[in-house]
This record gives structure tokens, sequence and C-alpha cells, in this order.
């Protein structure tokens, strides 16, 4: 098959989006399909790569982004893209997002008569905590997105989105194409995989103590701000060391608030890896415990990756979280920006070695039907069987 991948955010962005789209473009490539993906330019000018995996990225110029530190939007490229869709005649394309290039794409498959599958990775409380300006008018806002976003979805021939909370929400609002929860996936054996962890601690100079871990951006609807809060009641009943990794925004304003909370000796700041890094599921093995406070997430990549790695997890009691960690299981479920809870989850793991060997173990169970291989195939059948509807 010919697929092409639209996503306003791709490599070299950290996100779940750009992870997604990266590994779907990969899985697709390898298993013989002609793939492009269409992204912001890095720069302002357009461009052309061919990444290794077998895949081309086609680059449209592009202004940073106001909202987000690090991305950067196009200008609607609809004439170049529709040029595009004409010459490469695909036989699917799969959008990630209803924004400026996806919605180019959707345009133009229409007057091209090629079948259009969306992902759906976002909530609206993450765009909200973006659009401060917007707060003011905040129910008229959601209301206009919303109708925005159904009316985008049922234009397209197919809808995927990774947990059966954001399935339901998208039935609520009356989303009627074909709705189908597919995981982002992860994979099992990179994340498994055991590595010595002497060289990767004194690499990154980490003491030899128990080790909490946070891997993501570090934005604010991560809540970042919960687990900083909950460090100094964790540290005030036993040793531990705080491991984040990640760049964002609010990453000055996170050194600082650690600073100032008399943190800088027990937190290290590993700044933002590539999801690509060989060091990133090292860190994993390292932890103790893997923190994720945010209270948005649709899925969440990085708890995939953390249980994949064995690791008991501590998350918020939101979001689409708790259809990964099972409270007292393979993990506990804290409530929603509550640092003493936080506090008192992570502290009943530390303390409990064999209570966090047992837990990682159940988390590790857990995911293996999240193994991506078994989720791209999924989303393989999904396109032949638009191709066939097509053909017929």
């Amino acid at each position: 098959m010919r697929i092409l991948i639209g996503s306003e955010s791709f490599y070299p962005n950290v996100s779940g989006v750009a992870v997604t789209a990266r590994n779907l473009a990969s899985y697709l490539a390898g298993r013989g399909h002609q793939v492009a993906v269409l992204a912001p330019a890095i720069r302002p000018a357009d461009g052309h790569e061919i990444y290794p995996e077998g895949f081309g990225v086609y680059r449209f110029s592009s202004i940073r982004n106001p909202f987000r530190k690090g991305f950067r939007l196009t200008m609607h490229p609809y004439k170049k893209i529709l040029g595009i869709v004409r010459s490469w005649r695909p036989d699917v394309i799969h959008l990630q997002d209803p924004t400026s290039i996806c919605s180019c794409l959707a345009k133009a498959a229409r007057q091209c008569g090629v079948p259009v599958v969306i992902s759906h990775h976002f909530t609206l409380d993450f765009i909200m905590s973006y659009l401060k300006l917007l707060k003011p008018i905040h129910n008229y806002s959601n209301a206009q997105f919303t109708r925005y976003l159904k009316d985008f979805y049922n234009r397209c021939q197919y809808v995927v989105c990774p947990s059966e909370l954001v399935k339901e929400w998208l039935v609520t609002v009356g989303v009627t194409t074909p709705v189908t929860v597919v995981s982002n996936g992860v994979n099992l054996e990179r994340f498994y995989s055991y590595q010595s962890p002497d060289a990767t601690r004194a690499s990154l100079g980490l003491p030899n103590l128990p080790l909490v871990l946070y891997v993501g951006r570090i934005d604010r609807e991560k809540r970042l701000d919960t687990l900083l809060k909950a460090a100094p009641l964790i540290l005030s009943k036993r040793p531990a060391h705080f491991v984040l990794c990640g760049g964002g925004s609010l990453l000055e304003r996170m050194k600082k608030q650690a600073a100032r909370s008399s943190l800088a000796g027990h937190v290290t700041f590993c700044g933002q890896f590539e999801h690509q890094d060989e060091t990133l599921p090292r860190i994993y093995q390292l932890a103790n415990c893997f923190v994720m406070p945010s209270c948005c997430e649709t899925q969440s990549i990085v708890t995939l990756e953390a249980m994949a790695a064995g690791l008991p997890v501590v998350a918020a009691a939101a979001g689409a979280l708790p259809e990964l960690v099972a409270d007292g299981e393979n993990g506990y479920l804290s409530r929603p920006g509550d640092a003493r809870d936080l506090a008192h989850k992570v502290g009943l793991i530390l303390d409990n070695p064999a209570l966090a060997e047992q837990m990682g173990v159940l988390g590790m169970e857990k995911v293996l039907k999240h193994d991506i291989n078994l989720n791209m195939q999924q989303i393989e059948h999904i396109y032949e069987g638009l191709v066939m509807y097509a053909i017929a």
C-alpha cells in the first residue's frame, strides 16, 4: 500500500504524537509499504528527507508555535499538499491531528477520493491548558472545539484512539464514524532488556539510592509541581532521589522550585532524550518507582514503557491512566493534585521492595497486550479493510 501520514508534531519534537507517528511510519515501511510523512519544517523553508527506517518526510515552511516551546506551526499549505496527494496517489491517508497539515490532507483526500483514518491523541483540557487567553470563555471554547472535532472526524472514514475513555467521549459528543481503540503500543523487548546499571548511574551522576522516576515533557499539564511538593514528604521518612527526564516550557521553573524547597541535592533534571536514545530504557531499569502526576493523559506512552521495564507506577487517578494502573496491583492511583497522597503511595512502594517487585511483574503481564507490533497490525488491518471497500 501507499500511505501518507500527516502530523503537526514529528521528530525532533518529543511528544506522544511525534513518537506514535514515527513508530507507525517505521513499522509500515518495515512491512514493505511505501510511506511518507507530512510535517512542519524544523526551519522556515520547505524540505524533504529520507529517514533510515525507509520512509520519506515532506517538510512545510513553518513558524514557531507561540503556545508550545520547541514546536512549530504550518500555515495551511493546501496547494502543495494537494500536489503531493495527486502525484503520490496514496491508498490511505492517516492523520494524527485535526490541524493545519492534516486539515489540508483531509480536504485533498476528499477531492481525490482517498479514504482517511484519523488518530485522536488529546483531551480538550490539554488544549485549554495552553490557551490561557480563552480561559474567561472556557465553556464556549470547549463547545466550539468539540463541534469542530465532531464535524472533522465525521468526514473521515475511521477514527483510532488509544483508550476506552477517549472512545466513550468521542461517541458521546456525536462522532458517528467507526471508532476503534488501538493502543499507542510499546516496544516490549527494548524496555525489558536488562543492562548493568552501574555505567548509566555513573554517566548521569546519580547516587546509589532508591530512584523515583518521571519521564516526559515538563509542561503545565503534566502537573510536576505535585511531584515536587510530594518529594520533601517522601524524603522526611526515607532516603530517595528523584530523576526527571524531559524538556519543556516549565523546565527552568521546576528547577527553581526544587531549589527553593531545598531539593537541589535530591533531584536530578536529566534534560530531554531523543526517544531513540538507548540511554532511555537504561534509566527506566535504574528506577524503583515511576510517577505520572498528569491529569489529562489519553493513554501515556511513558507509563507503558515503565510497565514494560518492570516498574511499579504511581499515577494520577485521572484521564486514561486508570486503564493502565490497577490500584494496589501494578501500582497505585493517587488523588489528582494531592501531594500528600502521592507521597504516601510512593512511600508504600519504596518501603516494601517485595511489593514493588510483585507490582512490577504484574505490570509486565498487563502491558503484554500493548506490544507495539500487535497494535500496528490492527492499524494495518484497518487500512486493508478501507482499501478493499474502496475497490469494491
